[in-house]
């Protein structure tokens, strides 16, 4: 195996402490180990004043929207206004000669790369894109979405969805599971989504707390969420399950081998101190720039960190985003929070992302084993280099080394 050996300013391995003026040894596309130091006279290439960091993890989008020009709907108006919208631009494009939904997913996974993100998960409701997801630049966890409120569908869909993981393995896609939400997915369906999670070990992603109105459905069973339900003839009183809380999906989820809690926006404190002792299986996903555009509340980021809960980012999609861009996302919650630290913001966006997805094994850490596509930021010699990754991260490129 012909190794080589890549020089750079500062190495920020991400689970370890940084090196400065080290050394990353790479064969076939992988680390083989980092060094303070080479004996006299093996040859290196010098990378010059950057700091290299692991690929970007970008944990939670739909690329099925890439191809808005804008988000969709009415962030004022009620959650299940915006919901309306977003079906009737599904419905457009399924009744447009024009659209191409594989054009729209390639356009979104170029986005990633140019933000420098290595990994994305990402929520299928097409399940033809296997092919797309298996030749793209970046790795694609692909979550399966379900949607059903109907406990007479549970066990059909869960056969659909168990077959979509076997056929995704053959073709060399990472796949997952994805209950969209407690308005949308019947408690016993829930059940088994979690089931085949923990049984073939990929992970769950759901929105959870994402709105007040979902909040309302779970604490009383009533709002405009189970109107909207009834309208759609989907309601069922067993829906929410025996004893409907948010706690009790959130133990749910903790049941998967990896579970990511999608928004999140309104998790009680509770339901926030739980999560911090169940960190070894759940992520909970912070999309900030969807989170400001819909007017949420001040985000609890603060509140789950102190509670040692692991946190990671997503762009979420343009229906709700004007970009699907990971660094734009990281500068908006560095200008938010600053008593967040860079480190903070760097491992929601590295290692917590890749666990989240189950792909810490290779991504977002660099060291033995990781992958060698790496995120070079420019840097001035001259000045500490904290705070100067994330100010300096539009400039930054995605190398292969």
């Amino acid at each position: 195996m012909m190794t080589r050996f890549y020089k750079a300013r500062w190495i920020i391995p991400v689970t370890s402490p940084e090196i400065e003026s080290g050394f990353v040894e790479v064969a076939e596309g992988g680390v083989v180990s980092l060094h303070q130091s080479l004996p006299a006279g093996t040859p290196f290439i010098d990378l010059g004043d950057v700091a290299l960091l692991p690929g970007l993890v970008n944990a939670h989008t739909h690329l099925e929207f890439s191809a808005l020009e804008a988000p969709v709907g009415n962030p004022d108006a009620a959650f299940d206004h915006w919901i309306s919208e977003v079906i009737a631009y599904r419905r457009a494009v399924a009744d447009d000669p024009s659209f191409c939904l594989s054009s729209a997913v390639k356009a979104g996974l170029s986005e990633q790369i140019a933000s420098g993100v290595v990994a994305v998960g990402e929520i299928t409701t097409d399940w033809q894109l296997t092919d797309i997801y298996a030749q793209a630049a970046s790795e694609v966890v692909s979550f399966r979405e379900v949607i059903n409120y109907s406990s007479q569908s549970v066990e059909q869909v869960t056969a659909d969805v168990e077959a979509y993981l076997m056929a995704s393995q053959r073709a060399g896609v990472s796949a997952g599971v994805s209950p969209h939400a407690p308005y949308t997915v019947h408690w016993q369906q829930l059940l088994e989504l979690c089931r085949l999670s923990a049984e073939y070990r990929v992970p769950c992603a759901m929105h959870l707390a994402e709105t007040r109105e979902e909040c309302q459905l779970i604490d009383s069973g009533q709002g405009v969420l189970r109107d909207m339900l009834e309208r759609l003839d989907m309601w069922e009183d067993s829906a929410l399950g025996d004893s409907p809380e948010l706690l009790a999906y959130a133990r749910m989820l903790a049941t998967c081998w990896r579970a990511l809690i999608v928004h999140g926006n309104y998790l009680p404190t509770r339901v926030i101190q739980y999560l911090g002792t169940v960190r070894d299986s759940v992520t909970v996903c912070y999309c900030p720039r969807t989170h400001a555009w819909f007017r949420h509340d001040r985000y609890p980021l603060q509140e789950l960190l102190e509670n040692d809960v692991r946190v990671c980012l997503g762009t979420d999609s343009r229906a709700s985003n004007p970009d699907l861009s990971l660094i734009r996302e990281m500068k908006w919650v560095a200008a938010t929070y600053p008593g967040l630290t860079e480190w903070q913001l760097l491992e929601m966006v590295t290692v917590n992302g890749a666990f989240a997805l189950g792909l810490e094994q290779r991504y977002g850490f660099i060291g033995a084993q990781a992958s060698a596509r790496l995120l070079a930021v420019p840097v001035d010699p001259q000045r500490p280099l904290a705070g100067q990754v994330v100010e300096n991260l539009q400039q930054a490129e995605l190398r292969d080394l």
